[in-house]
């Protein structure tokens, strides 16, 4: 695979990452600082390009009891 494909690759990831983020926060009516949202991407970007680990697994739970606590 081309350093070009991945690139793309990982714009995608990202890109659907944001977008789904963005959709739960509307729908779940949490308003997310972009700092938030941003964090909140890298970490779902990780778990797509790796898999679910206990550590991703313990940074979204870090991530929504700080959102559900704001």
């Amino acid at each position: 695979m081309t350093k070009e494909i991945r690139n793309q690759q990982t714009q995608i990831v990202v890109q659907s990452s944001l977008k789904l983020l963005l959709e739960w926060s509307k729908n779940c009516d949490k308003c997310l600082t972009l700092k938030e949202l941003t964090g909140m991407t890298e970490v779902m970007v990780e778990y797509v390009q790796t898999g679910y680990s206990k550590e991703i697994g313990d940074r979204f739970d870090k991530i929504e009891n700080y959102i559900n606590s704001k």
